[in-house]
C-alpha cells in the first residue's frame, strides 16, 4: 500500500515538473503577457517593443498615486514580461547595432526596477518613486528602439 502511494507521488511530481517545463513558468506567473504581446504586435520585433513601451507608460500613469494599486501592478507585471519576451523577435541585423545593445541594457534595468517596485509596492512613496524611475527608463528604451528603426 505504501509502495503504491510512493509511486503515485513520484508520478504526480514528474507530471507537474514536466508540465511546468513544457508550458513554462511564464504562463503561470504572467498569464496575460501573451495577450499584451499580441496587442502590441507591430510590423517588426522593434515595432512591437515600441508599442509595449507605450502600453507600459500608460499603465504607469494609471497606477501612480493610486491607493488601489494591485490590479494595475498586475497589468504592469504582465506587460513588463511581454517586453522581455518580445526581445526574441528582433532580427540578427538589428541585434548587432549599438542602439540595440543600449536597448538590451535598458530592458534589463526595467526588470530590476520593476522587481524593486514589486518588493516595495505597499509603501506609496517608494512605489511612486519606482514608477517614476520606471517611466524614465521606458522613455529611454523607446528612444533607443526608435534609433534602431531609423
Amino acid at each position: 500500500m505504501f509502495a503504491r502511494r510512493g509511486i503515485r507521488i513520484i508520478v504526480m511530481s514528474g507530471v507537474l515538473v514536466l508540465s511546468v517545463g513544457l508550458v513554462g513558468c511564464g504562463s503561470l506567473m504572467h498569464p496575460r503577457a501573451g495577450e499584451f504581446l499580441e496587442q502590441a504586435k507591430g510590423a517588426s520585433g522593434v515595432e512591437t517593443q515600441i508599442n509595449l513601451t507605450n502600453m507600459i507608460e500608460t499603465s504607469i500613469k494609471a497606477v501612480r498615486g493610486q491607493t488601489d494599486y494591485e490590479a494595475g501592478l498586475d497589468v504592469l507585471h504582465n506587460q513588463v514580461y511581454a517586453l522581455k519576451k518580445s526581445a526574441s523577435q528582433v532580427t540578427d541585423e538589428q541585434a548587432k547595432t549599438l542602439a540595440y545593445a543600449k536597448a538590451v541594457t535598458l530592458r534589463r534595468e526595467v526588470g530590476i526596477i520593476f522587481h524593486r517596485l514589486w518588493k516595495t509596492r505597499e509603501d506609496q512613496a517608494e512605489r511612486d518613486m519606482h514608477l517614476d524611475l520606471l517611466a524614465h527608463r521606458m522613455g529611454e528604451l523607446r528612444e533607443a528602439l526608435q534609433a534602431i528603426r531609423g
